[in-house]
Formats: structure tokens, sequence, C-alpha cells
């Protein structure tokens, strides 16, 4: 008995003394949904090096991306447990376990990308703190997944009546769910690595997602038509899980998180300085895409006008408080 507590505790304890502070050796397990190549994955690569050069070696990380460790309501939940010990997850798929940011997947939230980061910086990233930390998960820095609009299969979409009688793929999250309730649509949440087969095979006829991800997970090779709706501007979060973040020692904690919370700066705008390529590269791969008037728009606002009250109500939480600081703060900002 004596001689295994004696194995556990050289097991743990094992540390080297380095520029006079004390790091136990330990190795970070990151998972996402992003493909291998893409912008959010791009930038996890970076973190991985930076953290690893600035410990000298001490924290290694390992970064599984495209779904490998699971869709994002898995990831999520290992995190949580501490068998990963971070991810990168979209708002919508963090939602289910922190209720508070349902309230930022309503349906045109926001005015602008401008608008969008003065909030979420300025107004929110305190508050949200606090709520993932609440849920066993420590808050690293916002990303984005961008703003999302509509794939489909067989028919062009330019007004929610276009969507009557088709199948649409729908993220895991209630908002998500409630806004193609109210658009009268039949929504299927499935998971991101199951979404390519479903597509092919008829299960669903379209989905929505940005053009970025849609080209990132190769799911503009099932569809013939894209819609610009930009209907749900979709921030993510970098989080650690808070049973691994409780066994660091100080040192460790400041390299994990960053100078200043700003781990990853360049993680918004990395996605969003490629957007026009990436419209233009689904025209190239002979997908249709549509922007649509003001007028097209209305029936899609309107839904979301009705979402948001559902939203507010009924997820509990504080989300009360987070939609009138969000609408305070939009005053501040601008637009």
């Amino acid at each position: 008995m004596f001689l295994r507590q004696l194995k556990y505790l050289v097991c743990v304890s094992i540390t080297l003394t380095i520029g006079g502070g004390l790091f136990a050796q330990t190795t970070v397990k990151l998972a996402t949904v992003a493909p291998e190549g893409s912008p959010w994955a791009n930038e996890l690569a970076k973190i991985k090096k930076k953290i690893e050069s600035e410990s000298q070696g001490q924290i290694k990380f390992k970064i599984y991306p495209g779904g490998q460790m699971g869709g994002e309501n898995e990831i999520l939940q290992q995190v949580i447990r501490g068998k990963l010990q971070g991810a990168g997850l979209t708002a919508g798929a963090l939602a289910n376990t922190v209720k508070e940011l349902n309230v930022l997947e309503i349906p045109y939230l926001f005015n602008s990308y401008a608008q969008a980061d003065c909030v979420l910086d300025d107004h929110l990233q305190e508050d949200f703190r606090k709520l993932f930390e609440a849920k066993g998960l420590i808050f690293v820095t916002w990303a984005e997944n961008g703003y999302r609009s509509i794939g489909t299969k067989s028919a062009p979409v330019k007004t929610p009546d276009d969507l009557k009688g088709i199948k649409i793929r729908i993220q895991e999250s209630p908002v998500h769910i409630a806004y193609w309730k109210q658009l009268g649509v039949s929504g299927i949440p499935i998971a991101i690595p199951e979404v390519l087969p479903s597509l092919q095979t008829g299960v669903v006829e379209g989905f929505d997602n940005t053009p970025l991800f849609t080209l990132a997970a190769e799911w503009q090779t099932a569809i013939k038509y894209f819609t610009l709706t930009r209907h749900i501007y979709q921030p993510a979060a970098i989080l650690y899980s808070k049973k691994f973040w409780d066994t660091l020692n100080d040192d460790q904690k400041k390299t994990l998180m960053g100078e200043g919370n700003k781990l990853a700066p360049g993680a918004r705008q990395a996605v969003r300085s490629i957007e026009k390529n990436m419209i233009a590269t689904l025209k190239k791969a002979d997908v249709q895409v549509y922007e649509p008037s003001n007028a097209d728009l209305a029936g899609f606002k309107a839904a979301a006008n009705a979402v948001s009250g559902q939203v507010v109500g009924k997820i509990g939480g504080q989300s009360k408080m987070i939609f009138d600081k969000i609408q305070k703060a939009k005053a501040a900002c601008g637009g």
C-alpha cells in the first residue's frame, strides 16, 4: 500500500525549476469541431506554439480538430468532467450548459461586428467569466464562427416561405430550435461530424452556418444554393476545464491564460478577413449565392422578434439581466 502511494506521489509531483518558477509537467488536450486548416484550428496551433515556448516545454498541447473527440456537446461534457483540459466551442453548444449564452444566439441581435465586439469585450466579459466558472469552465477568450446563413440542395431560399417543407439541419441549441420552429421549418439537430453524410443521403435538405465553416467542412459539395441571410452572429469561446485548472500553480495559470486574456488576439479577425473570399469560393464551386434584399429579410427578422421573447422569458438563470445589459451596451457601443 505504501509503495503504491509513493509511486503515485512521485508521478504527480515531478517538477522542474525554470527561471525561478516551479512548473509541474502537464499535457493539455484541447478539442474542437473546427476542421484542420481552418482559421480556428490555425489559431489553436498558434496558441500551442506560444504556450509550449513560454513554458519552456513544460506544458505540452495536443490539439484534436475536426470533431475527433465528438460533436460540440460531447466535447463540452468531456471538458467539464476534466477528461479534456480545454476546447474551442460555439456559443450555441455552450448555451446548453451556460443558459445565459442563449441570449447571444438571438437572431439579428447585433447590427455589426464592431457592435458585437464592443458588447462582448467591454460589457459582458466578466459576467460570462463568472457564469462559465460556475459550470466548471474557465473562460480564456472570445472567438467566433461568424454570421450564419442558409445552404440548400434543391431550391433557393429567398424568403421564409421558400423553407416550407424542407428538412433543415439545425444546431443542438434551444434558441436555434425555437427560431426554425418560428419560421415553420422542420429542424433536425445533428452533430457536426454527421451533417455531410446526412446531406448526401437526404436525411436533411439544407443547413445554416457560415460560408467559412461550410467550406471547411466541405458541406458545399452537397448543396446548390446559399442565401446570405446572416441571421445569427455566433460567437465562440476558448475554455479550460475548471477541474484541470484547479490542479495548476499560479505560473502555469498565467502562461495558459495569456497576457491580459488575449491569448488568441487574431481569432476573430482571421475569420472576418476571408469572408469575401469564402463567398467567392462558394460561387466557384457552382453554388448559387443569393444576397437577399431588405424586403426578403423582413420575414426572417419578424420571426426573430418572436424568438427573443421566448428565449429571455423561459431559459432562466440570469438571462434577463444579460439581455438588458446587451440592450444598454448596444446603445453605448453604437451600430
